[in-house]
C-alpha cells in the first residue's frame, strides 16, 4: 500500500490576505460547492447542511453587517487591528454561508428518539465535515479561504438579509478568493503527543 499523499492536506491553511479574482468562473465555482454538499457525509443521510454563496454586493454587504456589530463590542484599542481584518475579508472573491436546517434536526429527533440528545452534535460534525471538504477542495484549485464564526453578531439579521428561511441556523463564514500572499509556515506538536497506535 502507498502511504497516502500529503502534500494537498498541508497546502490547506487558513489564507487571510486574499483579493477578489477566482482562478475559476463563478459558476464552476457554484458546481464545485454544490458537489462538495452533495456528496458530504451526513448522519441518517439527513442531508441538512445548507450552503448561501455571496459574491458582489451580497458579499460587501455581509462584512459591513459583521463591522457595523463588531464595532459595538470592540474596545477603540482592538478598533484598527478588527477593521483590517474585516476588510481583508470584504476584499475577498465571496464569502460561503453554512447553516445547520433545525427543521431536519427536529425532524430526526422525533423518527429515533433514542438517538435525540446526540443528533445535534452529530449534524454539526456533519457540518464540520463538509466545510472541510470544501476548503480542501479550494486549496486544490489554488484558491485561499479561511473559516470565520461572527455568528452571534449577525445571526439574527443574516437570514433576513438574504431572503433565507428562518429555520436556517448560522454556523460559519468562509472568505475566499486568489491568494495574495502565503501565511507563515505552522508549529506542530509532536506526533507522539497526538497518535497514539495501540496493537
Amino acid at each position: 500500500m502507498r502511504c497516502v499523499e500529503q502534500d494537498s492536506l498541508s497546502r490547506r491553511r487558513s489564507i487571510y490576505q486574499l483579493n477578489d479574482h477566482l482562478p475559476v468562473s463563478e459558476i464552476c465555482f457554484v458546481e464545485t460547492i454544490e458537489a462538495c454538499v452533495k456528496h458530504c457525509p451526513t448522519p441518517f443521510n439527513a442531508q441538512s447542511a445548507r450552503v448561501a454563496i455571496l459574491f458582489g454586493k451580497a458579499h460587501k454587504l455581509l462584512w459591513q453587517n459583521i463591522w457595523d456589530s463588531l464595532q459595538t463590542v470592540v474596545s477603540a484599542k482592538q478598533s484598527n487591528s478588527a477593521k483590517k481584518k474585516i476588510d481583508s475579508f470584504a476584499n475577498s472573491a465571496g464569502t460561503i454561508l453554512f447553516f445547520e436546517e433545525n427543521k431536519t434536526l427536529m425532524s430526526l429527533k422525533k423518527q429515533f428518539p433514542q438517538y435525540a440528545k446526540n443528533m445535534r452534535l452529530w449534524m454539526q460534525q456533519a457540518n464540520g465535515m463538509l466545510q472541510y471538504m470544501i476548503w480542501q477542495t479550494l486549496s486544490e484549485n489554488e484558491i485561499g479561504a479561511s473559516l470565520q464564526h461572527y455568528n452571534e453578531l449577525i445571526d439574527k439579521t443574516v437570514n433576513k438579509i438574504y431572503d433565507l428561511p428562518k429555520t436556517w441556523e448560522l454556523v460559519a463564514q468562509m472568505p475566499f478568493g486568489a491568494i495574495e500572499s502565503e501565511p507563515m509556515p505552522k508549529t506542530f506538536l509532536p506526533m507522539e503527543e497526538r497518535v497514539r497506535v495501540i496493537k
